[in-house]
């Protein structure tokens, strides 16, 4: 028969092993060598179904076509896909100059993400906008002088969260296209913008007279957590369970020592 003491060190280390639990990450590092475009895992978790997008003119996101784009693309490995523009960079639209890349891909959930390059990345904005998620939704205020910042590019990898894991899967890549917001015929009224249940960061490219300048939005704080198991979010009450667990074993182990009978000592 199992004991008391047994049985509550048993629970004791179901408690404990969550803890050690490390969730995967995955980043890539691009590498544009025309006609070709080589994407890396530099993460220590797997990519599945990668793809990858050049961003036009008009605010599509094209995706390019794969040249060895394996299914599932693990830390180290890489993936190509060519790259179709092959005209001199100076001739390209303003927008397509800074040629920024989205790569997209699912976790082993079956949760999609992405990650936004730029191989010529515009300078960092000196005069930003006012941004952050309300409510779920991306709320951008109007500059203060619209001459400042004529227009702006809202530029977001898609993130809708566990919602599509609850349907059949198909591991079709839906990218919203970026969204221009013209400050001059916009008015006072701040624009909201929907990214997706998991509130990714997003990129805002603000056209001025001196160019175009790069403002970062820091994402809504889901990312990574939205599609983890609850216990995997409950790690401090986890820890503190187990203290508690750990002293009760340690009284119940001096309690069972106390009680011991004592034999007495023969001559």
């Amino acid at each position: 028969m199992t004991s008391p003491l047994a049985k509550l060190m048993f629970a004791l280390s179901a408690l404990l092993l969550p803890l050690s639990a490390l969730a995967g990450s995955v980043s890539f590092q691009l590498s544009l060598t025309a006609p070709e475009l080589t994407v890396t895992n530099q993460g220590n978790g797997s990519a599945y179904y990668p793809a990858a997008f050049s961003l036009r003119t008009d605010g599509s996101w094209s995706q390019l076509a794969a040249i060895d784009q394996p299914a599932e693309l693990a830390p180290g490995a890489h993936a190509r896909f060519a790259w179709p523009e092959l005209r001199p960079r100076e001739q390209l639209p303003p927008l397509e100059r800074m040629q920024p890349v989205m790569v997209r891909f699912f976790d082993q959930a079956g949760v999609g993400f992405g990650q936004i390059s730029f191989f010529h990345a515009p300078p960092r904005a000196k005069t930003k906008l006012r941004a952050a998620y309300v409510a779920g939704v991306l709320q951008i205020e109007p500059p203060d002088a619209v001459f400042s910042i004529r227009a702006s590019w809202v530029l977001w990898p898609q993130e809708d969260g566990i919602r599509p894991i609850r349907l059949p899967l198909g591991f079709e890549h839906r990218q919203p296209p970026a969204r221009r917001i013209d400050w001059l015929g916009q008015g006072k009224a701040p624009v909201q913008v929907d990214t997706g249940a998991g509130r990714p960061e997003v990129i805002l490219l603000h056209e001025t007279e001196q160019g175009y300048t790069q403002q970062l939005v820091p994402g809504g704080g889901l990312q990574g957590r939205e599609q983890r198991a609850v216990w995997l979010n409950s790690t401090p009450k986890f820890y503190v369970a187990s203290l508690i667990a750990l002293a009760l074993a340690a009284g119940l182990m001096l309690l069972q020592f106390l009680r011991r009978p004592r034999r007495s000592a023969t001559t």
